[in-house]
């Protein structure tokens, strides 16, 4: 692990930054490995310049902690984290985050960060596999203003609007790329996919992964993540509204 400023010191110069549009952070090597492989040249970071593509940069085998100050990439349009899974040893650990002077950023995501909340400028909220875009963000700040009037169920019933209003209107624009077989493909993903958080059987995983390798041909492997994410954070929210009113059912 290595402290978030110190890597980018390292591996993107100042004077470089504001060429920047896509930033991409992976905890996983290029290969996929999750945990360090001696065979793999990925691993051993042999194939050095294969992230690094101005104006876009990838970056595998990075496990970052503490602040990731963005404030010289001015032009930065899509801001991916990703660590790969939930153990302490594979979420990324950034704790704060400065995108204040970030103003084309229409994308920021992070999956598997830590537990803790993360710091944009001077704003709490936990990030927690989903995409924030521009108006979204706009809407979660106007329910913040707004929180001592609020209960819970009404914070988590407008993050779950949020949540479902994103991932109509990338499916919308991803469908735009797609002919009508995929269209039809990229239904059965979601529905699948709902249907694996629902029921975590084996037909359903084995159906879940059929469905993603056949989209595979048109989508990236990030998409596909990108969209299963937030089907889970859709799904844990509902989960969690409808505990609250079995809660409040019980106590009145």
């Amino acid at each position: 692990m290595i402290n978030a400023n110190e890597w980018l010191d390292e591996k993107i110069p100042k004077n470089q930054r504001a060429q920047a549009t896509h930033l991409y952070i992976y905890r996983q090597c290029q290969s996929g490995h999750t945990t360090y492989s001696n065979s793999c040249n990925n691993c051993n970071n042999r194939n050095q310049n294969n992230h690094v593509n101005p104006p876009q940069y990838h970056f595998y085998n990075t496990l970052l902690e503490g602040e990731l100050d963005l404030s010289d990439f001015v032009n930065l349009q899509y801001l991916y984290v990703f660590g790969s899974g939930r153990g302490q040893d594979q979420q990324q650990k950034v704790t704060s985050l400065k995108i204040d002077k970030c103003n084309n950023l229409v994308n920021l995501y992070f999956c598997y960060p830590p537990a803790s909340n993360i710091t944009i400028g001077e704003d709490k909220q936990l990030i927690t596999d989903h995409n924030v875009h521009k108006s979204q963000v706009e809407q979660l700040i106007s329910v913040i203003r707004n929180i001592k009037g609020l209960n819970l169920d009404d914070l988590k019933s407008a993050a779950k609007k949020i949540e479902e209003e994103n991932l109509e209107q990338q499916v919308s624009v991803i469908k735009r790329k797609l002919n009508e077989d995929y269209k039809l493909w990229l239904d059965i993903l979601l529905e699948t996919q709902q249907e694996f958080l629902q029921n975590d059987s084996a037909f359903a995983r084995k159906q879940l992964e059929k469905v993603k390798n056949r989209l595979s041909n048109v989508l990236t492997a990030e998409e596909i993540q990108e969209l299963l994410g937030k089907k889970v954070e859709i799904n844990e929210l509902e989960s969690q509204l409808n505990n609250l009113k079995i809660q409040e059912q019980q106590q009145q």
